[in-house]
């Protein structure tokens, strides 16, 4: 069951990722183009202000610095001061935006770009920072409509992913991109939205519209459902000591009538599994 960890009111809140080393979870609002965080141990929470959307962003191996994917760039993000190094240029097409992402288990940043215009438009695409070069390259996937739950395999040979849009959980070779297949599909309006991969390689997805976390075993097959109090749970994470509390963002944005649950960021008391920790980008400053 889920209760209320930090009663904020996020339009759009997504991309938890949990730091052992800080004790802190840290959350992106799109919309309100932030970056916070909670520290476990007191529940206190941080807002760092952005002169543009966060879609996502990676720990790194410096406790002060975010690798970040901002609207029109990637770059390093010095929490202590606030400034932001550019790296490089969005891959996307004009319209679009960086929106989900995550380091793989070699450290590489994949990350995706999604069109920002109504109607949306199926040209989000998924792309690679290579931690080594810092080059971009973009990889051999479908064009989709809202490219969303990037996540990993514990061994990385794995790689998960979806269009929010289908309502379908796609997964494939990883870093081949070979044998693409659906993995698992939503029912009903819902959308699959944000993922996470515990130590037992299941995997957590958030139903937006949906109101519940779902659980899936590696062969795509239902393991448990958490019914979410929120209408639009986001992106599930495991933290907090030994990685074994499930935390959810969520979102406000388009609920004519939010809830006080609406839009917070939400603690189980328990998960079935533990999670594995963040795989960190190396910093190389140019």
């Amino acid at each position: 069951m889920f209760t209320i960890a930090a009663d904020v009111k996020n339009e759009l809140g997504e991309c938890p990722l949990w730091c052992e080393n800080t004790r802190s979870l840290y959350w992106t609002n799109i919309k309100g183009s932030e970056l916070l965080a909670m520290q476990v141990d007191n529940h206190v929470v941080r807002h760092w202000p952005l002169p543009e959307k966060l879609g996502s962003f990676a720990l790194t191996d410096k406790a002060d610095m975010l690798l970040m994917g901002m609207v029109t760039q990637l770059g390093f993000y010095h929490l202590n001061t606030g400034t932001f190094n550019p790296l490089v240029a969005s891959p996307g097409a004009p319209g679009t935006r960086i929106n989900d992402g995550r380091c793989d288990r070699s450290g590489n940043f994949v990350f995706s770009t999604i069109h920002e215009g109504s109607p949306i438009q199926p040209v989000g695409k998924f792309h690679r920072l290579n931690a080594d070069t810092l080059e971009v390259e973009t990889l051999a996937l479908p064009d989709v409509y809202i490219p969303n739950s990037i996540c990993f395999s514990p061994d990385g040979g794995t790689m998960y992913y979806t269009d929010s849009k289908l309502g379908r959980i796609f997964c494939c070779d990883y870093p081949s991109l070979k044998n693409q297949r659906v993995f698992a599909e939503t029912e009903g309006s819902e959308e699959p939205d944000g993922s996470c991969v515990d130590a037992e390689g299941y995997v957590w997805n958030a139903k937006w519209g949906g109101s519940r976390v779902v659980r899936y075993r590696p062969d795509g097959t239902v393991d448990s459902i958490l019914t979410s109090p929120a209408a639009q749970p986001t992106c599930p994470v495991l933290g907090g000591d030994n990685f074994a509390t499930l935390y959810c963002t969520s979102a406000r944005v388009g609920l004519s009538a939010p809830s006080e649950y609406d839009g917070t960021l939400l603690k189980a008391v328990s998960a079935v599994a533990p999670g594995l920790p963040e795989s960190r980008f190396v910093v190389k400053l140019r």
